[in-house]
């Protein structure tokens, strides 16, 4: 009996395993790219709940049954133990109509406020890659650089016109150009290089050559579900909008097409909820900069 219970002790430690750690550097990467796609952690979340709290009752059940009788025992009707509980009723469900339902109308919601900001944005913008980028594409501008002053030799004059715009002062932060949808970011001051990462505004500006068309630029998720895009013909012709709710705010993606036709560029403002100033007016600033240093 002892040896059973021995076994079944480390059985429940080889289930239940301890909890993997994550790393600053893997924290700071996520948020540096802002991935979006919470689904799949929720899931691993809860999956490593169910073995935490199951493997141990598992063991617990296994260890306190009683053994078989060495001759057969006439029938009778037990009351139940402590250890081996009855449910008093089963789990509700959720109505997958109900859910549906629920999705298509945040689906709808999220797209008016997409195209409330659409509808400010109707100023043609033609931007032009500088013929010194031609040495890095169509792979990008390596990164990190030599120096700060080296990586963001690149990057576009934007702090002074942004803190204007947004009543604060701004300043680079990462990043250099071209570099991928990333680029060159802006941050309030003061910076953080080791977190946390909770500024009232994230702006960036990003030039893809790999061939990738402004409406193949990844959009980004929010729990598991694409965030919405529209067209943007008044911009122009092949210009694609993004709207996300981040959680704590909202982020919008422009992209459009390189005027020398050598990539597309990504034009991105984040703004948190409680920021004096809505990410809208965070975009339409970073756009008025970026024309000003590339039309």
């Amino acid at each position: 009996m002892n040896d059973l219970s021995t076994r079944l002790h480390d059985l429940a430690d080889d289930l239940a395993g301890p909890a993997p750690a994550v790393s600053a550097s893997d924290a700071v990467a996520r948020y540096r790219h802002r991935r979006r796609t919470r689904a799949g952690l929720i899931a691993v979340t809860a999956a490593v709940a169910v073995i935490a709290v199951g493997v141990p009752a598992v063991g617990s059940s296994l260890s306190s049954a009683p053994a078989a009788p060495a001759t057969p025992a006439p029938a009778t009707t037990a009351a139940p133990t402590t250890s081996s509980p009855i449910p008093t009723s089963a789990p509700e469900e959720k109505s997958p109509i109900a859910s549906s339902a629920a999705d298509d109308a945040a689906h709808l919601q999220e797209l008016a406020a997409l195209q409330a900001v659409a509808a400010q944005l109707t100023t043609p913008v033609t931007l032009t890659s500088p013929t010194a980028w031609d040495q890095w594409l169509p792979a990008g501008k390596p990164y990190p650089g030599s120096s700060t002053e080296e990586e963001m030799s690149t990057c576009p004059r934007l702090a002074t016109g942004l803190s204007a715009a947004l009543g604060q002062k701004m300043s680079y932060w990462i990043g250099t150009l071209p570099n991928g949808p990333m680029g060159c970011e802006w941050v309030p001051v003061p910076l953080s290089y080791d977190g946390p990462y909770d500024y009232a505004y994230l702006l960036s500006v990003g030039f893809l050559g790999d061939g990738t068309a402004p409406d193949g630029v990844a959009a980004y998720e929010h729990q598991g579900q694409p965030c919405p895009t529209v067209p943007l013909p008044a911009v122009d012709p092949q210009a694609v909008l993004t709207r996300c709710d981040t959680g704590t705010g909202t982020e919008l993606q422009l992209t459009l097409p390189d005027a020398r036709g050598k990539g597309t560029w990504v034009l991105d403002a984040q703004a948190r909820t409680e920021a004096p100033h809505t990410a809208t007016e965070a975009l339409k600033a970073l756009v008025q900069g970026v024309v000003q240093n590339y039309s």
